[in-house]
């Protein structure tokens, strides 16, 4: 394992750490540095960015969140990993209230059609 992988792989440890400890603010900037360096479309990079997408829900930046997510189902859209559907799913149920936004409605949609293609 190189160098940079073993970076990438400590960042996503802390995001999701970080995260789960309830402390979204400061996951935030961490899971989105990884995003930014995770560009292989591996399942690792839907997991990494459906936390990003938890991270902003549970700031309330839903327009943020909402982006992530659909970045997110791309990735899951060609991987199926377990790892991110959970994730993107979980995200998804976050979502509940504000189902009736617009952008939160769109996610919506993306999900049924990705259950849809299963």
């Amino acid at each position: 394992m190189s160098f940079l992988d073993r970076c990438q792989s400590a960042s996503r440890l802390a995001g999701s750490c970080y995260l789960f400890l309830g402390d979204a603010k400061r996951a935030e900037p961490i899971l989105d540095g990884t995003a930014q360096a995770l560009r292989d479309r591996s399942k690792s990079q839907a997991i990494v960015l459906g936390n990003l997408a938890l991270a902003r829900i549970r700031q309330q930046k839903l327009d943020e969140a909402t982006a992530a997510l659909h970045n997110a189902i791309d990735v899951v859209e060609m991987t199926w990993g377990g790892g991110g559907l959970n994730i993107v799913f979980g995200a998804g149920r976050e979502l509940r209230p504000w189902r009736q936004v617009p952008v939160v409605q769109d996610v919506y949609d993306r999900l049924l059609t990705l259950i849809a293609a299963a």
